[in-house]
């Protein structure tokens, strides 16, 4: 039976982290699974503790996508899949290949071991699975983070965006692409998942698996299109939209006049300039059979 490494963030999803990862601890446990369960307490634990993920079977994170993305920046590099049991805000990645939510759900999912290569991208060193971008949600992301206290629901997000928008003046990026100068932008965003979070996609053709990042570059300022780019992102395709460029890229560079921020998998990264780069089929994700109800008693 493989030996299991749980990290749990307890107060992920208004603190049903800690009831989650013991019900799912419980659950891997009855399937004769070893199972060592870990609560991290602040920022950074999540990468300690995945440090040790080598002595493992599976490392499965109980948590949001930035949990996720902490545990993957401290595996080590031959580690083993990576699982999930989102209980998070926006919980992406688990979206995007059906992982269930159910304690019970999940640690079934987990215990069968089905898996998927995943790309990974590196942004400034810092790996990622979802996105990394520069812009008006970046913007967001920094500010918001650094005034929040305690546990995120998706309506803040919105909340926030809405008051950040009056004061928000669209910069100018200038991004290269695999060599290629692109024209400058006042949005750019590296997506390796068709989704970007809650209703918004952005680059609904991702595929994951493609050795390539997706990449958005923006060209068009004024308050009056940020609010479009995100309203086609939430009900059309924004790779059509005048003023876009859509690549695929392996390696990036954004560059601005003065230090702006970006962000990675929806947390705050530092500020430009930001390099991003692509390592293909670099994770193995836990994700469910499509085709199969999978294991429903031990």
């Amino acid at each position: 039976m493989p030996k299991i490494l749980v990290i749990a963030n307890p107060v992920s999803g208004r603190g049903r982290g800690a009831r989650v990862a013991e019900k799912a601890a419980i659950r891997l446990r009855d399937w004769g699974d070893a199972v060592e369960l870990m609560f991290t307490s602040k920022r950074g634990d999540a990468k300690e503790f995945a440090s040790r993920a080598a002595e493992f079977d599976r490392v499965v994170a109980v948590g949001g996508d930035g949990t996720v993305n902490e545990i993957l920046n401290g595996l080590p590099e031959k580690s083993p899949p990576l699982g999930q049991i989102p209980v998070g805000t926006a919980n992406v990645l688990a979206k995007t290949f059906g992982i269930p939510r159910s304690p019970r759900h999940g640690a079934d999912v987990i215990h069968a071991g089905r898996t998927r290569a995943l790309d990974v991208g590196v942004a400034n060193g810092r790996r990622f699975l979802l996105m990394a971008s520069a812009g008006f949600d970046a913007q967001v992301v920094h500010d918001f983070h650094a005034q929040r206290t305690g546990a995120i629901r998706m309506h803040e997000y919105f909340t926030w965006s809405i008051r950040a928008i009056f004061k928000y003046e669209p910069p100018r990026f200038r991004v290269v692409a695999d060599g290629q100068k692109l024209p400058d932008a006042s949005f750019v965003l590296a997506s390796n998942l068709p989704c970007y979070g809650g209703p918004l996609a952005f680059t609904r053709t991702a595929l994951v698996d493609d050795g390539a990042l997706d990449l958005l570059v923006y060209s068009a300022w004024g308050k009056l299109n940020v609010v479009r780019l995100f309203a086609e992102a939430f009900a059309g395709d924004p790779c059509f939209m005048p003023g876009m460029t859509h690549v695929r890229a392996k390696s990036i560079r954004i560059e601005a006049d003065g230090p702006l921020p970006w962000q990675v998998d929806g947390d705050p990264g530092e500020t430009l300039p930001l390099t991003v780069e692509i390592l293909p089929r670099a994770a193995t994700l836990v994700v469910p059979d499509p085709a199969e109800p999978g294991p429903t008693s031990p």
